[in-house]
């Protein structure tokens, strides 16, 4: 499960260059009016002029929308800005909204941030004649649904924050993606600013479940599909996504593929505690979500969410595609030795885990969701340690993509597991360009066939000598190489004195071929003569005497 913030995806950039054709023809009729905001939700609100109530309110509302971390960058404080979202098309910064007067949103009204918040438009203009539209990562398209006095409340709180003032990160998109006028096709096409609405035969718990899915926690902005142009498919809506590296899955009220099969106290332990030893660890962009919201509002509040999407979403019925016997036959070889192998220690041999560190993998929907996603994505990147344990590592450096594809497989389909072999390993190297790999482990290394390094080695990949000593060259350049090629050299020899050339030559290989892989513009041939002709200037330094030592 991940709720958070939507990543942007390719087909939000389609819709943007439509936009380019739809933007000098329409123009936008924008009301700028708080009277459409509908009745208040469940919860009472402060009463007017408690200013002290009033910013209460609005934190509790900032937690539960997860503001923070999408407004914190790396080296900066918090609300302040500077995450920079990886889109196809460049970088996205998510800005400033301390009440810093220069930097952030000191000067705005009351009414510029109803704008922002309802209609998605920031003070100001872009070419004069259009609004200055917000990038729909901001998912201002849920946060329409919020009452007047619950953004007021969100801005109040906002402004009661020290204001920070620091330089804003730059976008870095491409032209004409980069031009905010072209979001207007979008707009007409996929937005409709309003109220939350609510059944009257609801009551108080599934209101507040619902204001706080649909409007706060945005869900469906993570869980929903999106068409070609990245519009929410409503006929579609919580029936899972894919969100980078991961597949954020489906969470309607059906009983087989939803989370309405599941018991309220799991689901409730699974958003508000991350996780439980039956049904497994919130992680990935799910795990931010718990740590940074869902557990810091009342646990009565998300047990209203659970109410909510057990009982009263449409049930999304989404069975896993079929996979093939040849995928089944592989999962049951080569996917069980590599599970006895690297995950057994940790997992169990029976997927059960070890409660209350390490989850179990039998019976956990995240590994049988309909997309074999999550699996891949935890065994490329990686997961933070879970209710104080051990953090799994990563095994992208080690582990081919036939591999990963049948471990993969194996857990999806054993223990009783009703997941289907369907992860090929053309899923693994898709998954590479956006997981949290070691260049040597990226999707373009690996399309060039690279060797891969592990910390012990495997069927497919050599072990990291010397406790680690390939990790020097992490992030080396044609520039750095010849340094680090150096240094390599004397400490392999010194820590294995008997160490052959041969086994020298096929490290040096596995150092430089991802350097060669990621630079622009060569071909494949152009990329082998460029690792032989490494290989052959490296033979001098690996031949080269040692330093002999000056007596004192």
């Amino acid at each position: 499960m991940s709720f958070g913030l939507p990543k942007i995806s390719k087909a939000f950039w389609g819709a943007a260059a439509l936009a380019v054709l739809l933007g000098g023809a329409v123009t936008a009729k924008v009301a700028l009016s708080a009277d459409d905001v509908g009745a208040p939700v469940a919860s009472q609100a402060p009463a007017a002029g408690d200013q002290a109530a009033i910013i209460a309110r609005g934190k509790y509302l900032v937690d539960a929308a997860d503001c923070m971390p999408c407004h914190s960058g790396p080296n900066h404080a918090p609300y302040s800005g500077g995450l920079v979202l990886n889109t196809p098309f460049g970088g996205l910064a998510s800005p400033n909204i301390t009440p810093d007067k220069e930097t952030g949103i000191g000067n705005w009204t009351d009414k510029q941030f109803w704008n922002a918040i309802h209609y998605g438009i920031s003070p100001g203009s872009s070419y004069l004649v259009f609004p200055k539209y917000i990038y729909p990562a901001m998912p201002f398209t849920s946060y329409s649904k919020l009452t007047y006095a619950d953004v007021m409340a969100i801005k109040a709180y906002l402004f009661s924050l020290a204001p920070v003032k620091v330089a804003p990160t730059p976008n870095t998109l491409m032209f004409p993606f980069s031009q905010r006028p072209v979001l207007l096709g979008w707009r007409i096409l996929f937005f409709r600013a309003g109220p939350m609405k609510m059944d009257a035969s609801w009551d108080d718990h599934i209101k507040n479940g619902a204001y706080l899915t649909e409007a706060l926690g945005h869900c469906g902005e993570c869980h929903t599909p999106r068409n070609l142009m990245s519009g929410l498919i409503a006929d579609e809506s919580l029936a899972g996504a894919p969100i980078d590296s991961y597949f954020a899955p489906n969470i309607s009220s059906d009983k087989t593929y939803g989370v309405g099969g599941w018991s309220k106290d799991d689901l409730v332990s699974y958003l508000y505690a991350g996780g439980n030893k039956d049904k497994g660890s919130a992680f990935g962009p799910m795990g931010e979500v718990v740590q940074y919201s869902l557990s810091q509002i009342p646990k009565s509040d998300v047990e209203d969410i659970a109410d909510y999407l057990q009982t009263i979403t449409p049930p999304r019925s989404t069975p896993p595609s079929a996979g093939t016997p040849e995928a089944l036959a592989a999962a049951n070889d080569v996917g069980a030795k590599i599970y006895a192998a690297d995950c057994a220690a940790c997992h169990q041999a029976n997927g059960t885990g070890h409660p209350p560190i390490i989850p179990g993998l039998a019976g956990n929907d995240s590994v049988t969701a309909a997309k074999p996603t999550n699996v891949i994505g935890a065994v490329l990147n990686g997961l933070a340690p879970w209710n104080h344990g051990p953090a799994m590592p990563s095994f992208a450096a080690g582990l081919s993509d036939a591999e990963i594809a049948a471990v993969t497989n194996y857990v999806r389909t054993q223990w009783g597991n009703q997941g289907t072999a369907n992860a090929t390993p053309a899923d693994v190297m898709a998954a590479r360009a956006v997981a949290v790999v070691p260049p040597m482990a990226d999707m373009e290394s690996d399309k060039f066939g690279c060797p891969k390094v592990s910390s012990a080695g495997g069927s497919d990949s050599l072990a990291n000598p010397g406790g680690g000593l390939m990790d020097m060259f992490d992030d080396a350049t044609p520039d750095t190489l010849p340094n680090r090629t150096r240094a390599f050299v004397a400490a392999l020899k010194a820590s294995d004195p008997n160490v052959s050339n041969t086994t020298i030559t096929n490290y040096l290989v596995a150092a430089y071929c991802p350097v060669v892989a990621n630079q622009t513009g060569l071909t494949h041939a152009q990329m082998t003569e460029a690792l032989q002709a490494f290989v052959a200037g490296a033979q001098n330094v690996i031949n080269a005497p040692a330093p002999v030592a000056k007596p004192n």
